[in-house]
């Protein structure tokens, strides 16, 4: 028997956990101090280290999961990430030969998320299935017939964040026009409604304070903005929930990020909006909150790395 390491590559934390037979054992991370993925491979080493020292058993292999388009046949970062701008220039295989002398399993980290969600949280048993996270921005993934989607270019089912829901939007930080990412994510809300925005009555949400827990919070004590905002940012996340459901098919759609903290608001309004306005009906897909919220793609990773070892 042996044990694998999974890593999630988050924007500002780095999780790090130790897994044996689909359970993490120890978990550890590291905050992100640079701009440079190879500032943190030193860290990122010490800290693997440090997690095999609570297993006599092997360590099987290493997956990565990366916040970033990810061809994971070659085990390639394949685009520019803002918050790694290195990463898509770095051998992150031979860094883990030469270090552990394990093979490496490179995904995107929402396409993790979904397979650690399938594999052991709310996605469990269930082979046609969609995943959105919402937070600082959006991410998806798919699984269609009990296999993850990739497609020609590996970004398959992993744009669900920059599809367009507004024609007349702004100009997205990925270059499309009127993305849900940038309608209704964290890093849009300075831009739609911070300091400089046309809308003036935001001196109730100082900048430091302008995220979505704020937004919920100051909405259910009854403020008029923040009420609206939230509204508008739900409308906008069951109108993508609608079209990854028109595109897919799934069975199920697991919604996940930080912003679940607010399930019990936001649940119950996308799926009357899906009743409303998509093809299925009366319930036909279940919407549901994820399950692994703060490791689902550790364990999707460990379970890409057994897979690996399994299809050898």
């Amino acid at each position: 028997m042996s044990c694998t390491v999974g890593v999630d590559m988050g924007g500002t934390r780095i999780k790090i956990g130790l897994v044996e037979n689909g359970k993490i054992l120890h978990a550890t991370g590291i905050d992100v101090h640079s701009a440079l993925l190879e500032d943190h491979l030193i860290d990122l080493q010490d800290a693997i280290q440090s997690l095999l020292c609570h297993t006599p058993r092997p360590l099987q292999g290493i997956g990565i999961a990366f916040p970033s388009i990810v061809d994971s046949v070659n085990m390639k970062i394949l685009s520019r990430y803002t918050k790694y701008t290195d990463a898509h220039e770095m051998d992150l295989s031979a860094w883990a030969k030469r270090n552990f002398g394990v093979p490496l399993i490179l995904e995107n980290d929402a396409r993790a998320a979904l397979i650690g969600e399938w594999q052991y949280g709310a996605g469990m048993n269930c082979n046609d299935l969609v995943l959105i996270t919402l937070g600082t921005g959006v991410g998806s993934a798919v699984i269609l017939d009990g296999k993850p989607l990739r497609g020609r270019h590996y970004f398959a089912g992993n744009l669900g964040g920059h599809m367009t829901i507004n024609f007349d939007g702004n100009i997205c930080n990925c270059g499309n026009i009127g993305c849900l990412e940038s309608e209704a994510s964290t890093w849009a809300l300075a831009r739609k409604f911070g300091t400089g925005s046309s809308l003036t009555g935001l001196k109730s949400f100082p900048p430091s304070k302008l995220d979505f827990e704020y937004i919920f919070a100051s909405a259910k004590s009854g403020d008029a903005l923040a009420r609206g905002i939230r509204d508008e940012c739900l409308k906008a996340w069951s109108l993508s929930v609608i079209n990854l459901i028109h595109a897919y098919d799934p069975e199920k759609v697991v919604i996940g990020g930080g912003i679940m903290k607010s399930k019990d608001e936001i649940l119950p309004f996308i799926r009357e909006m899906v009743t409303k306005h998509s093809w299925c009906k009366n319930g036909d897909i279940k919407i549901v909150s994820a399950g692994q919220i703060e490791y689902a793609g550790i364990l999707g990773m460990a379970y890409l790395v057994k897979a690996l070892k399994n299809n050898r």
